[in-house]
Parts: structure tokens; sequence; C-alpha cells
């Protein structure tokens, strides 16, 4: 009996060793696989980092043209009311020496 608890402690001795062996081989493959998605997710980080800096950029752009054409809008608008007060005056003007026109042909006698 002895004998065999012995050799069963012997034999629990040796396997331990090679069995953690296999377990540390694969925990180091994962490990590695690991490291890489952590690399590639890294560098897709930084990828979209810039492309949000461009967006951000572009924004601000637009966001200042949008602000210039509706300055240039609201000129083009004062232009438009200012006009179309010169011409309500010049058809007035029209108005009121048209019938003096008429009223002196020739035409109408």
């Amino acid at each position: 009996m002895k004998g065999v608890i012995t050799w069963l402690a012997l034999l629990a001795l040796l396997t331990i060793p090679f069995l953690s062996a296999c377990e540390s081989n694969k925990l180091k493959e994962e490990n590695e696989g690991l490291k890489k998605r952590i690399e590639s997710l890294t560098q897709e980080k930084a990828q979209l980092e810039s492309q949000v800096k461009e967006s951000i950029s572009e924004g601000s752009e637009l966001t200042g043209k949008v602000d210039e054409l509706t300055r240039v809008n609201g000129e083009l608008k004062a232009k438009v009311d200012e006009l179309s007060k010169v011409n309500e005056e010049l058809k007035a003007k029209v108005e009121k020496k048209a019938p003096t026109k008429m009223k002196a042909s020739p035409k109408n006698k």
C-alpha cells in the first residue's frame, strides 16, 4: 500500500509540471493574440481620432462659410428692399406724369 501511494505521489509530482506547461503555452498564445488585437485597436483609434479632428475642422469651416453667406444674404435683402422703394417711387413719378402726357396728346382730342 505504501508503494502504491508513493508511486501515485511521484506520478502526480511528475505530471503537474507538464500540465502547467501546456496551460502556460496556451496562455502565452492567447496573450500574444490579445496584444496584437490591442495594437490594431490602438491604430484604429488613432485613425478615428484623426477623422474626428478633420470633421471638426471642416465643421468649423462650414460654420464660417454659413455665417458669411448669412451676412451677404442680409446685405442683399437690404439692397433689394432699398431698390424696391426706389422702384415704387419711380412708378409713382411715372403715374403722375403719364396722365398729363395723355391729355396733351392730339390723339385724345
